[in-house]
């Protein structure tokens, strides 16, 4: 499978709409600057990475803590054979469901809700109880999930991918690299992060990070191989500069997209 991206018409016009982005911009740039911005460039990628899995009719498209994610929803018309897999705890799912009965929006036939907790269940039960298919390709998008898990649960996700899924198979996800708060300075925005990060039951604490620069032994150590990569000024380069080159805003420094697939 192969990658690239795309500019989304849709999300080009909310970034650089000025209201739009001041509303977004002015709620977070003092407790989390930079952080609007990533997540603008975030679903950007996950959607293109989500609509060629459609248009390739990869059989299996698992969301691992698909939270409010809409995609299933947003390019229905796209899906012909792929079968979705949502998993994430009952609680968000259930308020999810609300939501999308309140506003009237049907559950495709190929889209299966599935509850579970990463930190206490296997991926392996509940995945194969909900049908999914070891020899049968699979785009498992980790968005916005991992940094909160803990370690032995990122190792148990990436473990199961390598050993029960097709040879072929893709995770797209975003993590968080390991900052200090000596070196914070370096990165905009992630001095305010670590100090969210850091406050007493912050339902927002980091648990798992990379270090700089060491993606690709983390992944090689876990069975697997990088498809691609963005840093935070890749990330910036990519998705958050205007058609003459100059930004339109600056993605938090802490920030960074991969996408992989076993060996």
């Amino acid at each position: 499978m192969s990658y690239y991206i795309v500019k989304s018409t849709a999300l080009r016009f909310l970034i650089k709409n000025k209201q739009m982005r001041a509303k977004g911009k002015a709620k977070n740039k003092t407790r989390m600057p930079g952080v609007y911005e990533y997540v603008i460039a975030r679903t950007i990628l996950f959607d293109d990475v989500f609509i060629r899995a459609l248009k390739e009719t990869i059989p299996q498209i698992v969301l691992l803590g698909a939270g409010y994610d809409t995609r299933a929803y947003r390019f229905a018309d796209l899906n012909k054979y792929s079968r979705i897999i949502e998993l994430d705890n009952a609680a968000t799912q259930n308020r999810k469901k609300k939501c999308l009965k309140k506003f009237q929006i049907e559950i495709p036939e190929q889209v299966t809700h599935i509850s579970l907790d990463f930190n206490k269940e296997s991926l392996k039960d509940v995945l194969q109880n909900a049908g999914y298919k070891d020899d049968k390709k699979a785009l498992f998008i980790w968005e916005g999930v991992c940094m909160y898990l803990e370690p032995k649960s990122v190792d148990a996700i990436f473990g199961f991918i390598t050993h029960s899924s097709h040879s072929r198979s893709v995770i797209a996800f975003d993590y968080a690299i390991t900052i200090s708060d000596d070196n914070s300075h370096h990165y905009y925005g992630a001095a305010e992060i670590i100090q969210i990060t850091k406050k007493p039951r912050s339902k927002e604490s980091f648990k798992f990070t990379i270090d700089e620069d060491k993606i690709e032994p983390f992944l090689n150590k876990r069975g697997f191989k990088i498809v691609s990569h963005l840093n935070h000024k890749q990330i910036e380069e990519s998705f958050l500069l205007r058609e003459n080159g100059t930004p339109i805003g600056q993605p938090n420094g802490m920030f960074r997209f991969a996408i992989a697939s076993p060996k």
